[in-house]
């Protein structure tokens, strides 16, 4: 039964992990029908379900009570879900204004009718306030019965009715907002049981983490790892010279990066749009020692001037090469031919690949410029009419309700600011933004920020939290891995290392957490929401646990100390690199949700708990060559006590992301790639847990390098989805 249950396991997450690929090349209605959905894959996991609790019986587990609970769980939760796919009934409602329904439409196709009657009374589009950035979306329908009952319910994102054990969910909604689609499920018997196994896996992991004989407390009574050191580098700054394009002086165009404007779907500070215009035009913050509020404002007023500027970045070699750029930085200009004909343009139409990627990411820039000329990108006059408040540029279609002053404020203020720079009349230019402010302050209403969030918001701006950070880390990180490997490799023993370099060591990952805790508190009130919502976010997200818990263990487990700080250095660079998205952006209605956050963090902390066994692997295997063997073994125990956590975590991670699109969508399972790689990391890890049945993992080195090639899996689940696969999930990048 063993060799059964073991070699199922296997064939099921080679299963999973080829489905994904088939998915991106033949369609998610194939793999549906072909394998998630078909008879042979749920008697696949039948089968793994009887064989292991054969399994389990035969090994008398029944006798560690956590450990067979823990088990049992699962085997829960698969009953529920062959609960949903046998009994449960899945479709839609389409609800239009005052007209009753009392049937919904299931995905075959089939009428079934409802013990009630639903009638939509309004449907609400709800907007964060002054934007166009949707919020909620509303239906408020009532619910009347057979004996002549009724009462009003509604349903929004996150919100669910239920009732007569139909369940329902805001789906869509009808272009003329008269009508609203819902999605319905109804679940008797699968979601209880599945339900009912969520709740039981969370209570049994607690109970295995705590259990005196349990494996987590077998290993933390391990004798384990001492000492390490570390050095402190400090990094250089240089300057960057001048240019002498026109725009407003560096003092000014700082005044005027205090006006609010609507970008990104929320208000934010002029000075927020200028430094994304700037680095996403630049590729940096600054340019030839201009600001970035000085270079937007200089093309938004003066565009001619700055149009022969070599400032586009161009980051693809190949794709310079067919346009016959020599530099990385090009001119507007360069991009036209004399005849005025777009030299990108026949690269946006040719043929999928990697230059059509590079034409697109490139052409981005192009229609950044063309934005800001057409005033997309300079939204800062509100105009409140009957309590609802629209940001406009000076070139918008305004309302006719408007008083002329206001009009002519809006159309022509620009224009004034403009000739007050040309004639360096600073003290013009000041008034002009100061009556900008007072007339926002006037007309903005409950859109406008407070004074408190802008200054928080510039001070974000200012400093490249993330930048620095990831350049201390991982510089005094990979100073410290290399003496501590010194040390190690020349037999040395890690007690006799000197205290002070403990001390600075520790010190620096201190101001490192601080530092990130601070960063993130600040994105959190500057959003008002958990910073969680993108790849950039999470990724700062997994440096932060990443540091706490070197934090927490470095005084027992002193490897953590250059672990912690190399681990967390790296996510921060990848946070900061192009294809991830700095912007503070409202969610969307469905993400809005406590669960999401729950969700996020926890598997973040799995994930830096696994990097830690994988960056143990690492060190394993060069301790090897010099045949440290008792090195290699205390490793081995290190990674083993940061394993049982960091699965525990991943499978809460899981289970309460399920649950959350249960609320959300009416499902706790799509079979989406990032789902399935979930799960497919989830159970390689798990293998390793089972040393009493597979004995190979008792053998530090094979366990350290199995640690390292499952952290593929991990590095597939984050960043392939994310960027090869796609799938629902995908937005996170």
């Amino acid at each position: 039964m063993k060799k059964l249950s073991f070699s199922l396991l296997g064939i099921i997450v080679v299963i999973l992990s080829v489905a994904t690929f088939l998915e991106k090349y033949d369609g998610t209605d194939f793999v549906n029908n072909h394998i998630y959905g078909a008879w042979w894959f749920s008697s696949l996991w039948m089968i793994l379900a009887l064989s292991s609790f054969a399994y389990m019986l035969s090994r008398k587990l029944q006798r560690n009570l956590p450990a067979f609970l823990l088990h049992f769980s699962f085997f829960l939760i698969l009953a529920g879900a062959l609960l949903t796919s046998l009994t449960a009934q899945h479709g839609i409602v389409h609800l239009r204004m005052n007209e009753p329904v009392s049937a919904f439409i299931t995905n075959e196709e089939e009428h079934i009718d409802m013990p009630f009657t639903l009638t939509l009374d309004t449907f609400v589009v709800s907007y964060y306030p002054g934007t166009n950035a949707e919020a909620d979306y509303i239906s408020k329908f009532t619910v009347s019965s057979p004996d002549g009952g009724s009462f009003q319910e509604q349903v929004s994102m996150n919100r669910i009715f239920s009732y007569h054990g139909i369940r329902f969910y805001q789906a869509s909604y009808d272009s003329d907002r008269q009508g609203s689609i819902l999605t319905v499920n109804c679940d008797r018997w699968g979601i209880p049981v599945t339900y009912a196994g969520y709740f039981f896996l969370f209570a049994m992991m607690l109970w295995n983490l705590c259990s005196r004989n349990g494996y987590f407390r077998r290993v933390l009574r391990s004798g384990l790892l001492k000492r390490s050191i570390c050095v402190l580098v400090l990094l250089g700054i240089y300057g960057l010279a001048t240019a002498g394009n026109r725009t407003l002086t560096k003092v000014d165009a700082t005044y005027m990066g205090q006006v609010q404007v609507l970008y990104n779907g929320r208000i934010a500070p002029l000075q927020t749009l200028a430094y994304d215009f700037t680095q996403k035009l630049t590729g940096k913050m600054a340019y030839k020692g201009n600001t970035a509020e000085q270079i937007y404002l200089g093309w938004l007023l003066f565009s001619s001037s700055w149009q022969e500027e070599p400032m586009i970045y161009v980051k693809d070699a190949v794709l310079r090469d067919v346009l016959g750029f020599k530099e990385e930085r090009v001119s507007l200009k360069d991009f036209f031919t004399s005849q005025n004909e777009y030299r990108l343009e026949p690269y946006l139409n040719g043929e999928p690949g990697k230059l059509k990627k590079a034409a697109v990411e490139t052409d981005e820039k192009i229609q950044l410029l063309s934005m800001l000329h057409e005033g997309e990108l300079f939204k800062v006059f509100p105009v409140t009419l009957n309590g609802q408040t629209v940001w406009y540029a000076p070139a918008s279609m305004l309302p006719p309700e408007i008083s002329d002053a206001q009009w002519l404020f809006i159309r022509k203020g620009i224009n004034l600011l403009a000739e007050s720079v040309l004639k360096n009349d600073s003290e013009q230019v000041r008034y002009f933004i100061s009556k900008l402010i007072t007339y926002q302050q006037k007309n903005g209403g409950e859109s406008l920020l407070p004074e408190r969030k802008i200054k928080a918001e510039r001070l974000y701006n200012h400093v490249p939290f993330a930048t620095l950070l990831y350049r201390i880390n991982l510089t005094v990180g990979l100073l410290a891995f290399f003496v501590f490997c010194f040390y190690l490799l020349k037999g040395r023993k890690l007690s006799c290392l000197p205290t002070v370099f403990t001390d600075i060591f520790s010190g620096v990952l201190w101001l490192s957490f601080l530092t990130l805790s601070f960063c993130l508190l600040l994105r959190g009130y500057i959003s008002g929401r958990w910073p969680m919502g993108n790849g950039y976010e999470t990724m700062m997200m997994m440096a932060w646990c990443i540091l706490l818990t070197a934090l927490i263990v470095w005084r027992r487990f002193r490897l953590m100390l250059p672990f912690g700080l190399l681990l967390s250095g790296f996510c921060l660079l990848v946070s900061s690199i192009g294809q991830m998205n700095p912007q503070i952006t409202p969610l969307v209605p469905v993400l809005s949700s406590p669960l999401l956050s729950l969700h996020v963090s926890l598997i973040m902390m799995s994930y830096a708990l696994f990097s830690f066994t994988f960056l143990n692997g690492l060190l394993a295997l060069i301790l090897n060559r010099s045949e440290a063997n008792g090195q290699i073994e205390i490793l081995h125990t290190l990674s083993q006590l940061f394993l049982v956590p960091a699965l525990f975590l991943l499978g809460a991670g899981i289970f309460i992301g399920a649950i959350w699109a249960n609320v959300s969508w009416g499902r706790y399972w799509a079979w989406d790639p990032k789902e399935v790689w979930a799960l497919i990391t989830f159970l390689v890890y798990a293998f390793a847990l089972h040393t009493d049945s597979l004995r190979i993992f008792r053998k530090p080195l094979f366990f350290h390098v199995y640690m390292i090639l499952s952290f593929l899996t991990i590095l597939m689940t984050y960043f392939g989805v994310n960027y090869f696969l796609g799938g629902m999930h995908s937005y996170a990048g």
